[in-house]
């Protein structure tokens, strides 16, 4: 069986491209050279480095998208992949701080500044973290050593006055302002910066005078107006909002397609239930972030104002469709939920009203006092000085971005994820050359996640499992590639195979009858379909699998083999003997023959025979894990108890769910004093194996040594009632 290696399958993707996707194409040249010289560790360490590079590549395209929380996976694997990895933990670090995970984004901060106490980026981050967790002190010194790393750096500078501003240092900032101002000009998007800090740390009036002054450097600037009525707003509430009406009015007729200008001059106009011009205006907003629940729920309260249920019913809908989080908003959409049901009332839909009603109440028990005091929260200064982030700071995603900007960007998530799929899947073959089949599994697996479209990915992770013996894994992805290519033999066999030896038979007999239509004369097959058929009870059909194995293979170990099987199943332990000594004597080195052989010595009381057979087992299939736990069965049985524990611990670490490994070493360390590690053993027996009695028994023996008598009386008193269960039950035909 061979696995399809596909080298530089990303070929395909370099011409769109320049530079990044050269180098990674070289890169791959490289590893491919290495491989073929025959260094595979070099070759799999410039695949490990390509995917760290690919998952630090990908994460940055993913922040640029707005996608934070992929971002911060793509960018915690790139870690994962390079221990010294400072670009990526500061990556990582802003991923994270932009998802709102502040104390994580502060670990990983730290963890750079560590790894590189020169990295300036680090200290900014470390600095960011530490003001939105309210440690402004430390902020201030993080943010100083980063200016002093890059002193031209104006937005750690920018920061930095954020940090002062916050400790009351308002001269501080001050002169941080003052010279940014000489260096970079005095210009209106400055001053608007300036603002904005002086409004975000509470100095309303500060910001008010910013904003006036960018508004007298330039009247039409984007957002100026905007920005100074916000302020009113925020300063002094209801009294000024004829005077922030009038700048939002500006901020519209200078920039109509701006959202935030449409959005405010809409929610002024509702509180003054000017309802024909907030409905205007907001519909402008809709349109311009179509998957903005805001402009929706303010909508829907116009539409109230005036009446028209109908529209206000649509509005709200969409408002709760689009909401993100409860918490949005002021826990907006319980007031959502609130209007709707009071809109669905007044329309005749009663019930679905009260239901509304009823979802408004479990959100938010006080949802009609914040739907009333709604309005007040835009205009008083307190409740809205509490708030965190004001809807321009808070948006995300690509709505700055024009189509052509987000089309290459879902290019380069395409493209990076291909480049590390691509690295997985040749790590998986080069740890299949090495005969390290499920390292190999794993590795293809890693690739099929991320581009389950590569070609035979399915089948090269199946076939490392099938040889690693991980027959459950190997099953999952066989039916993967057979989705994905129905007419695909190879997968059909192996999948069968895998069912086989899984002891779903009836699956492994389906599939592997379709496989001898089309290979009859592949006589490999027919041995585990007769013994599929045979274990279903379907003898005469195995019988005639039997007759068909003869014809074409003629007289072969694998039919003895068989026929031994039967011969044991039917309780004639002489006559599987038999047929077990002709099968070696045709083929000394088949497999199953020595183990079956052990099997029958074991049923016939003959321990040492046993043993001696399942050894001559191993020696020819090492990794036959039935062999070796029957062995150490019999060894322990035997008392040599120090080789058969041996062979029972590495039974459970090649199938950690061999219930019956655990339980007979679990036993085993009971006799031998370790009662700790027999209840660590014995408790995982029982988890495996619940029904079990024998294994609760030994279990509740372990807990009365440890001197935990009321847990071992438990385990006891379960032991008794399974027996008792098994033994009232009807025999089974």
């Amino acid at each position: 069986m061979m696995y399809l290696r596909v080298v530089l399958s990303l070929v395909l993707f370099w011409n769109p491209f320049q530079s990044p996707q050269e180098q990674f194409r070289q890169r791959f040249e490289n590893a491919e050279a290495q491989r073929v010289a025959g260094k595979l560790d070099k070759a799999e360490s410039e695949y490990n480095s390509i995917i760290a590079d690919g998952y630090h590549k990908l994460g940055r395209t993913y922040s640029a998208q707005g996608n934070h929380s992929a971002a911060a996976s793509a960018l915690a694997a790139a870690v994962t992949h390079r221990s010294n990895f400072p670009d990526a933990l500061v990556d990582l670090s802003i991923a994270l701080f932009n998802s709102g995970q502040f104390k994580e984004a502060l670990l990983r901060a730290d963890s750079a500044v560590t790894s590189n106490p020169k990295n300036a980026a680090a200290y900014h981050m470390r600095g960011k973290c530490y003001f939105m967790l309210n440690e402004f002190d430390k902020s201030a010194n993080d943010l100083q050593t980063a200016l002093q790393l890059k002193p031209k750096d104006y937005d750690v500078a920018y920061t930095l006055t954020l940090a002062h501003l916050k400790r009351g240092q308002t001269q501080a900032a001050k002169d941080i302002f003052e010279r940014m101002i000489a260096e970079l000009g005095d210009r209106p998007q400055l001053r608007i910066l300036i603002g904005r800090a002086y409004r975000q740390t509470g100095f309303l009036q500060q910001a008010i005078d910013e904003f006036k002054k960018a508004v007298a450097l330039d009247p039409g600037f984007p957002r100026v107006h905007y920005y100074l009525g916000l302020t009113y707003l925020l300063k002094d509430g209801a009294a000024r909002i004829s005077d922030a009406e009038a700048e939002f009015k500006l901020e519209v007729a200078a920039h109509p397609d701006e959202f935030f200008g449409n959005y405010y001059l809409g929610i002024v106009s509702t509180i003054e239930r000017k309802w024909d011009v907030a409905i205007e205006v907001l519909l402008k907003a809709a349109r311009l972030q179509p998957n903005n629940p805001d402009p929706y729920f303010y909508l829907g309260q116009s539409y109230q104002g005036q009446q028209q249920h109908d529209k206000a019913v649509e509005m709200f809908k969409k408002s709760i469709a689009l909401n993100p989080d409860l918490k949005h908003n002021d826990y907006q959409v319980t007031n959502a939920h609130f209007r709707l049901g009071q809109s669905l009332v007044k329309v005749g839909q009663k019930e679905e009203g009260q239901k509304e009603l009823q979802i408004a109440s479990d959100l938010k028990a006080q949802a009609l006092k914040r739907d009333e005091a709604k309005a007040d929260a835009f205009l008083n200064s307190e409740s809205l000085n509490e708030q965190t982030a004001f809807p321009e700071v808070a948006s995300t995603g690509t709505t700055g971005l024009s189509d052509s900007q987000q089309e290459a960007l879902k290019t380069e998530v395409l493209f990076y994820t291909k480049v590390i799929a691509a690295a997985f899947e040749n790590i998986g073959l080069l740890n299949a050359e090495r005969q390290q089949f499920r390292s190999a599994g794993q590795s293809f697996s890693e690739a099929a996640k991320l581009d389950p479209q590569l070609r035979d990915i399915y089948y090269n992770q199946g076939l490392a499992y099938f040889k690693s013996e991980s027959y459950k894994d190997a099953i999952a992805a066989f039916e993967n590639q057979l989705r994905l290519r129905p007419d695909d033999l190879r997968a059909k066999q192996l999948l069968g195979l895998s069912y086989f030896s899984t002891e779903n038979f009836e699956k492994a007999a389906t599939l592997l009858a379709e496989m001898i239509v089309v290979k009859p004369t592949d006589v490999s097959l027919y041995y585990p379909l007769a013994l599929s058929l045979s274990k279903q009870g379907k003898l005469d059909e195995a019988q005639q699998v039997v007759q068909k194995m003869l014809a074409y293979g003629g007289d072969n170990a694998q039919v003895h083999i068989f026929l031994a099987k039967a011969y044991y199943d039917q309780d004639a332990p002489a006559k599987a003997l038999d047929e077990l000594k002709i099968a070696l004597t045709l083929d000394s080195k088949v497999q199953l023959a020595h183990f079956y052989s052990g099997l029958v010595q074991l049923k016939l009381g003959k321990f040492a025979e046993a043993a001696k057979e399942f050894e001559n087992e191993l020696a020819l299939n090492p990794g036959d894990i039935q062999a070796k736990y029957h062995l150490g069965y019999v060894l322990l049985a035997n008392q040599e108890i120090g080789r058969g524990m041996q062979l029972m611990k590495e039974v459970i670490q090649k199938d950690p769910a061999f219930s019956n490994a655990y339980f007979e070493l679990g036993k085993s360390q009971l006799q031998q004093g370790d009662v700790s590690g027999a209840i660590m053993s014995l408790e995982k027996a029982a988890k495996l194996a619940p029904e079990q009695a024998h294994v609760h028994y030994q279990l509740g023996r372990a807990y009365v040594a440890a001197g935990r008598p009321a847990e071992g009386q438990v385990q006891l008193d379960l032991s008794k009632q399974l027996k008792d269960k098994v033994r009232n039950q009807p025999n089974q035909p």
